[in-house]
């Protein structure tokens, strides 16, 4: 396994920008198409728009206030283990006060007053609900961990998505160079086909064949460089950036780095990494746990109770203070089948998240393998192209060495100068494509973007 890899996919794409050795791209790369206005320029490397990327999306936005949400009620049921402590207050005022008059002995004595009122403090234990009460907290904590998985695969979907789309306009771009290096090619073999036409060894045709060749080259160019500006410019939409936002980004060493695990090992990864294994894991367990929940509701309701009252305005025969320690049960004994229903309901949702993450994880196996061997296949792609490539040049540089001794035609000479640039640009595409293959074989098992 290649030190180039890392759990988390911005850190990856970090390491990988810095380990390439970026440096900046030409100024004249940057620019747009002829008579296109000059726009502000705005110099960007991988890791920056990977950052700008993460930093300013609003669905990573919206996923994090989930997970405050989720982490909020199971900081709420936790609390439910606590005791409560209450407080109840009356202010009653009658018609009139209710005296009693007991004779000249007792004279009148008030039963009643006019005003009356009463406070009372309350506390209550719950005692049965605790076994029940950690599993509800147990399935908030769990709804939360699928919140943070959910939101780490769509982080690593945002990366992925802005390194290619960096990558691409970095192909575009490279092969607008390969246009230009072949004019000037050309431009060379124009010239000095002119000398041997007035020389008398090239005929006007041969010349003119040339330059024929020559617009058409230069028409590539000018498409490629029409293709690059596009690519920059859907980039900066995807990193959110003002419209007409030009920007100069900074070119990666495109050395192609090893793959990093063998296709069973980047299954088993993707097994136990993907995001999206986790969600499904996750709330599986918190669907197991909710059967647990509602099951409790069977099972009666005890607590301890402590209650202190104060009488405002005391009565006859009352006292002003009291207080009484009791425990107090409450049972529903019969719904009619209501409990029954709401728990083969929740084992039918715990069964279906089951069956859900075994589905998963035979779907994420089939996407790792295929991931792995595109990959494969784009690094075996090198070499075939790499050796492509050796022979155009050395192709060119015969035809080029016969054509200044005039022993080689226009034909021969432009026929080397097709295949040499045929070959520069696949070979380019080739060493792209990887990298996009080796990033998304990554994101397939969990430890690239996304």
């Amino acid at each position: 396994m290649t030190c180039r890899f890392s759990s988390v996919w911005l850190s990856v794409v970090v390491a990988v920008s810095l380990l390439f050795g970026a440096h900046p791209a030409r100024a004249q790369d940057q620019a747009g198409p002829p008579g296109e206005p000059a726009s502000p320029v705005r110099q960007l490397t991988m890791a920056a728009a990977i950052e700008a990327a993460l930093s300013h999306n609003p669905q990573l936005a919206i996923e994090a206030e989930n997970i405050v949400a989720a982490e909020a009620k199971a900081t709420a049921d936790s609390k439910l283990r606590l005791p409560l402590l209450g407080l109840k207050a009356n202010v009653m005022v009658w018609d009139r006060p209710i005296v009693a008059d007991l004779g000249p002995d007792f004279g009148k004595i008030t039963i009643r007053d006019r005003v009356t009122g009463t406070v009372d403090v309350s506390v209550a234990q719950p005692l049965s609900g605790a076994l029940v009460i950690g599993k509800l907290v147990a399935r908030d904590h769990a709804a939360t961990q699928a919140s943070r998985a959910t939101r780490d695969g769509l982080r690593v979907d945002i990366a992925y998505q802005t390194a290619e789309a960096y990558l691409s306009a970095l192909q575009a771009q490279t092969l607008g160079q390969v246009a230009q290096v072949t004019l000037q090619q050309l431009d060379g073999d124009l010239q000095h086909a002119k000398v041997l036409q007035k020389a008398g060894t090239l005929q006007l045709v041969d010349v003119l064949r040339l330059e024929a060749e020559r617009a058409r080259v230069e028409q590539q160019g000018l498409q490629a460089d029409t293709s690059a500006l596009g690519a920059r410019r859907r980039l900066a939409l995807l990193l959110g950036l003002p419209d007409g936002t030009e920007l100069a980004l900074v070119d990666i060493d495109t050395t192609p780095p090893e793959l990093p695990w063998t296709e069973d090992e980047a299954v088993a990864r993707a097994r136990r990494d993907r995001a999206d294994a986790r969600v499904a894991e996750a709330n599986s367990h918190a669907a197991e746990l909710g059967v647990e929940v509602i099951r409790a509701s069977y099972y009666p309701t005890v607590s301890l109770l402590g209650v202190y009252s104060h009488t405002i305005t005391a009565t006859f025969g009352s006292a002003a203070d009291s207080a009484y320690l009791g425990v107090s049960l409450d049972w529903n004994l019969w719904d009619w089948g209501k409990r029954a229903a709401e728990v083969e309901g929740a084992q039918a949702v715990s069964r279906q998240a089951r069956l859900s993450a075994v589905a998963l994880a035979d779907q994420i196996a089939v996407d790792a393998r295929a991931r792995w061997q595109a990959a494969r296949i784009a690094q075996a792609t090198l070499e075939v192209t790499a050796r492509g490539l050796a022979a155009a040049v050395e192709a060119q540089r015969l035809q080029a060495a016969r054509f200044a001794q005039g022993a080689a035609t226009t034909i021969e000479v432009l026929d080397a100068e097709t295949a040499l640039a045929n070959a520069q640009s696949q070979a380019a595409i080739a060493r792209y494509q990887y990298l996009v293959a080796w990033m998304a074989l990554s994101r397939a098992v969990g430890s690239l973007p996304a």
